[in-house]
């Protein structure tokens, strides 16, 4: 019989672990329709140079059986035995004699004249499925301790996925053995046009069931929106995990096929001879967020998430930068603008709200600006008034007289305010009242008064009638001492 395969697919990926261990021949991307040989191999976690035990079979294997078959060769046992024979003794050779051995997983196809030869070794599996009838045909058993538990009874087939035990295997190709293992062999020669043969280490079942794989081995999808969806599903997967997907093409029968050995429905090492794995039926995808497969979808999740999230915020920042920051300022001067406009002319508004409030920010600007020039003007007359009055008043005769017409409660003025005009003692508002006193009293008084802490307010008193009156004369009747205070009151208004 002659096998003409599709484009293989092919899957390779580190998971979250620190190095790549797993191992793949052909190497990725190096496969094509004329490959007759691929083999998947996973090196030991925890152990020391897992991947140097993969690689060395993996390469070691091909190039033996590459060697021994044509296409008119038929592959069998005895030639398995001698190719996993010269991959020990490679394996020999590596050996560096650390205390826990390098080891490696194995899982092979090899297409030949005599159908399809399968070999395993270890919890790597072997899947052929048959989507024409959304079925698996074959499975291999797993090496491992937890498979040896389901087979005595003591757990069931569904326990063994979440068993705290399941990683451990029972058999592994490892260098320095006296009693060195040997893989389970089977051939098929059930093989019809659209079969899928599904190679993969057991990084790729941490997440996915058989009913998982059939259901997307099983859809109207391209082989390479399939190959994405098996990436998609093992997304988050903790270990590495590899495999190698085939779809055969087309199956040529030739004279003598019917002689050919065929013990894959037979074979213990077939897990469907013994449980029904198509119990459920293969249509929906548990994982990689797919809800079916229908035919014709080509959804695909990425493999790398946060690429996208970088990308998204590169994308704001220049949003942010070119569009955002140009637009926050373009706003700022027409708020501006509209601003002046308010203050300037209320002529053009788009509502009579906006009018209003325009109009009386106007209006309280102008007021204050009104404000503030009667508040300068006061305050010039007061300062002209007040420097004609010093400048025609002479000067006392000395200190010790003004001393001397001081209040003598000295301690009430220190505790007034310097900005606040100090009370006139009594005599002082008597004499007022009746536009009489003593004008000696009445200078003493004035020249004894503190200034006040303004500029403005530097003395209480007004200026003289006519520069030829006494400098001890009583003030006019209507004096200008008040000025002070009111511009006290409207300096504190404005501020």
């Amino acid at each position: 019989m002659k096998i003409k395969l599709a484009a293989p697919q092919f899957i390779y990926e580190i998971g979250k672990r620190a190095n790549q261990e797993d191992y793949i021949y052909p190497a990725p991307g190096e496969a094509n329709a004329d490959s007759r040989v691929f083999i998947v191999c996973d090196g030991m976690g925890g152990h020391e140079k897992g991947e140097v035990a993969s690689k060395t079979v993996c390469e070691t294997l091909a190039q033996a059986i590459n060697s021994m078959i044509s296409d008119d060769t038929i592959f069998d046992e005895e030639m398995l035995e001698k190719a996993i024979e010269q991959a020990y003794k490679q394996l020999d050779e590596k050996d560096n004699g650390a205390a826990k051995k390098m080891g490696t997983t194995l899982t092979m196809l090899v297409f030949h004249k005599g159908g399809c030869f399968m070999a395993h070794m270890g919890d790597s599996r072997i899947y052929h499925i048959r989507p024409a009838q959304k079925k698996i045909l074959y499975m291999s058993r797993d090496h491992s301790l937890v498979f040896d538990l389901f087979r005595s009874g003591e757990i069931t087939f569904e326990q063994m996925q979440s068993h705290p035990k399941k990683n451990i295997i029972t058999r592994a190709m490892m260098p320095g053995e006296e009693n060195r293992l040997s893989a389970d062999g089977v051939n098929t020669t059930d093989i019809q046009p659209g079969d899928y043969f599904y190679l993969c280490t057991d990084g790729m079942l941490e997440q996915m069931e058989e009913d998982d794989i059939a259901g997307i081995l099983s859809s109207d999808n391209t082989d390479a929106v399939k190959q994405q969806r098996l990436i998609s599903a093992t997304l988050d997967n903790k270990d590495n995990h590899s495999a190698y997907l085939l779809r055969v093409e087309n199956v040529l029968a030739e004279e003598g096929d019917a002689t050919l050995r065929n013990d894959e429905l037979s074979s213990r090492s077939n897990v469907s001879n013994y449980v029904n794995l198509n119990a459920k039926e293969a249509i929906n995808v548990k994982t990689g967020n797919f809800k079916a497969d229908v035919p014709g979808e080509e959804t695909e999740k990425k493999k790398f998430p946060w690429v996208k999230i970088m990308l998204a915020l590169i994308a704001i920042s220049f949003i942010g930068l070119f569009i955002v920051v140009p637009g926050l300022k373009e706003q700022k001067n027409k708020d501006v603008t509209v601003e002046k406009k308010t203050i300037k002319s209320t002529d053009e508004y788009n509502d009579f709200d906006e009018k209003t409030y325009g109009e009386e920010k106007r209006d309280s600007i102008q007021a204050a600006i009104q404000r503030q020039d009667s508040i300068n003007k006061v305050m010039k007359k007061y300062q002209e008034a007040n420097a004609a009055k010093q400048a025609s008043q002479p000067k006392p005769a000395n200190n010790e007289s003004k001393r001397k017409e001081q209040p003598k409660n000295s301690e009430s003025r220190k505790d007034q305010p310097r900005n606040e005009q100090p009370e006139q003692p009594a005599r002082n508002e008597e004499s007022h009242s009746a536009n009489a006193g003593s004008n000696t009293n009445a200078a003493g008084q004035q020249n004894a008064t503190p200034q006040p802490a303004q500029p403005a307010a530097t003395t209480a008193h007004p200026a003289p009638a006519t520069p030829q009156q006494q400098p001890q004369q009583a003030p006019p009747a209507k004096p200008v001492v008040a000025q002070p205070q009111n511009q006290g009151g409207l300096d504190t208004d404005f501020q």
